[in-house]
């Protein structure tokens, strides 16, 4: 394996204490995918690294990057930050459920470029005053291409029919018209309103979100159908989904 020092672009994703003096610090980075670096004396105060592994910091970093095992950082520099996610509780919550979401997406794998910077628009976007949830739930809708259930979201999955009143299917794989809702009387029973932002989250580019605004019973429904979504087709959440559905208890 080689052991040759190289230069990454990354966005920190965690940092957690390890031991008396150092952190473990994981990065997404562009070039490898998620990262675990050793990052030492970062507990000292004296670390010249310390404020550049802040989780939601951002920009170049050199070291020692392995396949297995822990990597190294050796400095960094152009670092930023995306501030408002780390003051913000809220924010924080889902930029966090966004990094989770797409290490179970490709594993330890290496992001493609164009994935690359979707995740690192869709941070910027929630930093700069976009909805989080709305701007989690267009990339959660692209990640189940990723994950391999990619739903049909073009023409009805039992007759291919393309205009009408739509449901969704999670067993069938896609949008269900009301011809065929015999073929499925566990669909998702969802107003249609809620089918067209589902349809359209699944097309939209991340450059075209501009400012959306729904109400937040629309927002409730259509994450509620994504969520069934992803538990008929993908699997349990990661467990930073737990704390955003909390969350949402607060503000009952």
């Amino acid at each position: 394996m080689a052991r040759n020092v190289t230069n990454f672009f990354g966005i920190v994703v965690k940092r957690q204490r390890y031991r008396e003096r150092d952190s473990l610090v994981t990065i997404l980075t562009r070039e490898y995918g998620f990262r675990t670096f050793l990052v030492r004396g970062t507990q000292t105060g004296k670390s010249k690294l310390s404020g550049s592994v802040i989780p939601f910091s951002y920009g170049d970093y050199t070291g020692l990057v392995k396949n297995e095992g822990l990597s190294y950082i050796n400095s960094a520099s152009n670092i930023k930050q995306f501030d408002e996610i780390i003051k913000d509780i809220e924010l924080n919550a889902y930029a966090t459920f966004l990094f989770d979401l797409v290490r179970l997406a490709f594993m330890e794998e290496r992001i493609p470029d164009s994935w690359y910077k979707t995740i690192f628009k869709a941070l910027m976007y929630i930093d700069n005053g976009s909805d989080g949830q709305i701007i989690v739930n267009i990339i959660q809708m692209h990640l189940l291409e990723v994950f391999g259930v990619a739903p049909n979201m073009d023409s009805c999955v039992v007759g291919g029919e393309t205009a009408g009143k739509f449901d969704f299917s999670v067993v069938l794989g896609g949008i269900i018209c009301s011809k065929h809702y015999a073929n499925d009387p566990n669909r998702l029973h969802i107003p249609e309103k809620i089918v067209y932002f589902l349809r359209l989250f699944s097309k939209i580019n991340i450059d075209q979100v501009g400012k959306i605004e729904l109400k937040e019973t629309n927002k409730d429904l259509i994450q509620h159908a994504i969520d069934s979504i992803y538990s008929g087709t993908v699997g349990p959440y990661p467990k930073s989904k737990l704390f955003i559905d909390k969350m949402k208890s607060w503000h009952v």
